[in-house]
């Protein structure tokens, strides 16, 4: 029977106990402070190692395009965008949701860049002012890019243009340009085009139309075939 209330005693200290930390849980619980509203020009969302791996931005404080935490074009010191950027760990931008919008130019972005590279794939709206007339294209894009790294490819672009002589520079354009692992053809886009077509359309390599499936502005149906040079080779 003695035993008995040195049982109660330590039962009562361990109840003491849990109140105390208890307590204590609850206090910095409720030293956490919840603001109703934040008004800033950028948001920038950084891991324990202050890598930052969401930025939230105007267009002035935006953050530029980066493969291993460096920009991708040196000589770009702004973009111009507001929306939310998503970067890697390894300081390389890896895509976004991004909103432009002025009186004749306007466009909105879902992107998904290719490792060390840019989009490869976009729910993009488009439009701009011609003639008083809104003209606009949305829809899911594809896009097709090679394996060399975007900071190269533009680090390469810049030194051409950097060139004096005005013809070697054209000159060295034009064999930038029809350098393929250089370019991004589309390949693929569903969705409503300038010209009202709404359906589905496939490109090759080339960037040449290969297939479109789509309904015309007036509602009827079309399936027309290409072959490379562009020229159609069935009509239905």
């Amino acid at each position: 029977m003695k035993k008995l209330p040195l049982l109660n005693l330590i039962l009562l200290i361990g109840i003491l106990a849990y109140l105390l930390l208890s307590t204590g849980k609850t206090k910095e619980y409720q030293k956490t402070e919840i603001l109703p509203e934040i008004t800033t020009e950028r948001l920038n969302i950084v891991g324990k190692d202050g890598n930052k791996y969401v930025v939230l931005s105007n267009p002035e404080k935006q953050a530029l395009a980066t493969i291993n935490g460096k920009p991708i074009n040196p000589q770009k010191t702004e973009r111009n965008i507001a929306g939310l950027l998503f970067f890697n760990e390894d300081g390389d931008e890896i895509g976004g949701l991004v909103y432009g919008i002025d009186s004749t130019d306007s466009y909105q972005l879902l992107t998904f860049d290719q490792r060390k590279n840019d989009q490869i794939m976009a729910l993009r709206k488009d439009e701009y002012l011609e003639e008083g007339e809104w003209k606009k294209q949305y829809g899911l894009l594809l896009q097709e890019r090679s394996e060399k790294p975007s900071n190269r490819i533009i680090s390469e672009l810049n030194a051409i243009r950097s060139i004096e002589d005005a013809s070697t520079r054209e000159k060295e354009l034009e064999k930038f340009y029809n350098t393929p692992e250089n370019l991004a053809p589309q390949r693929l886009f569903i969705g409503r085009t300038y010209s009202e077509k709404v359906g589905l359309f496939l490109m090759d390599k080339d960037n040449q139309p290969r297939l479109q499936i789509y309904l015309d502005e007036e509602g009827e149906p079309h399936i027309e075939s290409f072959d490379k040079t562009g020229e159609k080779t069935s009509i239905q």
